[in-house]
Formats: structure tokens, sequence, C-alpha cells
């Protein structure tokens, strides 16, 4: 659990250096990165972000090296999970990258004792178990979730599934009055959920809006795990993150919906504690979306957003503790997700739909995009991210800077 005071450590790695043999490398990264910026600026002017700079940017970079920059752009543009231009697109592996991509910085983490990483998966699939789904807004999710329910037709298996979830912040805008009462009928459906499992059997459950408050229910992870494998079966907890920036612009489009306006949607971002009508990926990760929740010791009462005011590093810290010591399936992009769940339940391929698609064009001023960057920044999103695509896909977006 986050302590009152910030934590010491910063969580920075320092970049490794360019040696001169790297000069002509530089020359295409320079040319990269100055692309990237006339590009953008053009786009801002516009008033396009999305689509713009990536067709002006394609257009420039056929100059530059292309053996340095083909992986970085496969990357970089990791594509909008609300498009089905998204889904089944091949990104790039370890051994396409080149050789000394990273490498200094993925030497400098260590995997500790307690890291789910450490887990031998020789016997998978697994004969029985649960997938937990903790799934976050606007990641992505919603096509997750429909294809996870497919399972439950006797045809694809008979798989038990469970969800019980209400929204966080209502259509007039005021937030869940009773988030905890939700969290614990949550927790009530869930130990009902992982009991009695059978020899060979798979059951699902969605963990979704104002459930579960992951700072403060490490005891319930650890309850859930020790529950499942008492039984000969196995947890596999798994998760989907997406782009910081991304998943904010991604979200504006529930700003109506949610009685607020463009002008405040990110007001509350400005202070390091209180809650919004929407959370950021790290935030929900951490705190759900409960704007309501309370307890005795949370200095500034009722609020479930970074209730003891730590800073940017701590959160990243204990964020990436929690899915060190608890989550199985942690990835960006679909594919991944997909294979993994079934190379390790033996559950029978089917093909993922595409749920919760927002096809309306969304339009954003270059001041909206650089004010939301900043304050992505600063709340944690940037290295919780960074941090998550080096640990777990083996690269990181400030390499292409």
């Amino acid at each position: 659990m986050h302590h009152r005071q910030d934590s010491k450590a910063n969580g920075k790695v320092a970049m490794p250096s360019e040696s001169k043999e790297d000069g002509s490398r530089s020359g295409g990264r320079h040319y990269f990165l100055l692309t990237a910026i006339l590009s953008g600026a053009v786009c801002y002017r516009l008033g396009m972000f999305a689509g713009c700079a990536s067709n002006m940017w394609q257009a420039g970079d056929a100059a530059a090296d292309s053996s340095f920059l083909a992986p970085m752009r496969a990357l970089e543009n990791d594509g909008d999970p609300d498009s089905p231009e998204y889904y089944g697109r091949e990104r790039p592996t370890a051994s396409q990258l080149p050789a000394d991509y990273g490498a200094s910085r993925r030497k400098s983490i260590a995997i500790g004792p307690d890291d789910r990483r450490r887990v031998s998966r020789a016997t998978a699939p697994y004969d029985c178990g649960v997938v937990f789904f903790y799934h976050i807004p606007c990641t992505g999710g919603a096509s997750i979730n429909q294809w996870l329910r497919k399972y439950k037709k006797p045809e694809f298996g008979n798989v038990s599934y469970y969800q019980y979830w209400e929204l966080e912040t209502r259509n007039d805008g005021s937030f869940n009055p009773n988030p905890e009462r939700c969290e614990a009928h949550f927790y009530e459906g869930m130990q009902q959920h992982l009991s009695n499992l059978g020899p060979n059997e798979w059951r699902i459950a969605h963990s979704h809006l104002t459930n579960q408050y992951l700072n403060e229910s490490e005891d319930v992870l650890y309850k859930w795990r020790s529950q499942v494998e008492a039984q000969g079966c196995q947890l596999i907890n798994t998760i989907m993150l997406r782009d910081p920036l991304n998943h904010a612009m991604s979200l504006y489009k529930i700003v109506l919906a949610k009685n607020s306006t463009r002008e405040e949607w990110t007001e509350y971002l400005a202070s390091p504690t209180g809650p919004g009508k929407w959370a950021t990926v790290l935030d929900f990760f951490l705190y759900n979306n409960q704007g309501l929740r309370y307890r005795e010791d949370y200095p500034n009462g009722p609020g479930g957003r970074n209730p003891y005011s730590v800073s940017k590093e701590e959160k990243v810290r204990r964020a990436m503790e929690i899915l060190h010591r608890h989550f199985d399936v942690v990835t960006l992009d679909h594919a991944t997700f997909q294979s993994q769940i079934l190379k390790w339940t033996g559950l029978t391929p089917l093909k993922m739909p595409y749920g919760n698609v927002h096809r309306a064009e969304m339009k954003f001023t270059k001041k909206e995009v650089e004010t939301l960057q900043k304050l992505l920044r600063n709340n944690g999103d940037l290295d919780f991210v960074d941090r998550v695509k080096l640990e777990y896909h083996d690269h990181l977006s400030y390499m292409a800077d």
C-alpha cells in the first residue's frame, strides 16, 4: 500500500549513451525527430491530431536509415484499439530490433523472487483454473470481454462467467454514491465463483468499473490465488494497457455523457490527488475510479484517487509492484493477450470481435494535446506505460526521441 510519504526512489534510469560508431544511426534519428516536429506542427495548425501526422510522417522517413527506423515506426505507431485496423497487426519481436536496442536498460532490471514472470509454464495448458480480466476503460477491453464471453456457449466450452460492476460516474456527472458497496458485492460473487472448481473446468471473471481498488486489495489477490491453487488449478490474472495519450483522447467521446465539457474534463489532473469524471491508465489501475471512496485515515476525506498524495514516482513503483506480484498477462495488444490465454488454458481458438468501436472523428487543438501530454507526464502515466513496454515488450517509446 502507498505510504503517506513520497518515495525517495525516483524510478528513473539513465538513457544509454551513444557511441561514435552510432554516428550514422544518429543522423537518421535526428531526421526522424525533425520530420515528427514538422508534421506535428502542420497537423496542429489544421486542428487534427489523429491520422494527419502519421500520413505526413511516412512520406519523409523513407530517406532516413530504414534498418533503424523500420522497427521504431512499428513500435511508435501502435494504432488505436478503437479502430478495426488495430487488430491482427504484427508487432516487431526482440529479434527484429537492432541488437543494442535498449540493451543496457533491460540489463539493469532484475526480476524479483515473487515476480509472476518467474513462474514456469512448462505444464501448460493447465487442466483447470480461472481467467481474471481487470478491464481498464478505453483500452480495447470491450473486445476482450466479448471474446471471453463467447466461451459461455456450450459448443465452445460452457465456461462459467462472472461480473458485477456499476457506473463510476452517473449521467448527471455525480460519482457513484456508494462505491464500497459495489466493491463488496463484487468480492462476494468472486468468492463463490472461485469455489468448487472441477478437475477440468475453466471459469472467467471480469473486473471493471467501481470494482477492485488494487492499491488496497493485495490481500484479496493473494487470497484468490491461494484458493484456486489449493484446488489444483491456476489463477491467470490479466490486463490490457494502452498508450496514455491515445487512451485519454479516446475518453473525450464520453464528455457529454458525463455532463462535462472539454474545458473541465482534465482540470482534476492539475492536482496529484482528488478524483475526476474519468481516470487515466495509471490511476484506474491503482484506484479504479471511486470518487467517493472513504477510509478513516484518508487525510482529505472521501476520494479514491491518490488519497495520500504520493509522488508520481511512488505511484509508478507501486503499480509495477502489483503487476509483478499478481499479473500473469500484461500487454498492450490483443494478439499477445489472446495467444497467451489460449496457450495456458487450452480453450478453443475463436476470433476476437471488435467491440465498442468509436468511428466518429475527434479533433484536438495543439494546445489541448500539449496540455494533456504534460498532465499525463506529471501524473506518472508516461513513465508507467514506458516501464511496462520495457519489461513486458522489450521496447521503450523514448528511444525514438
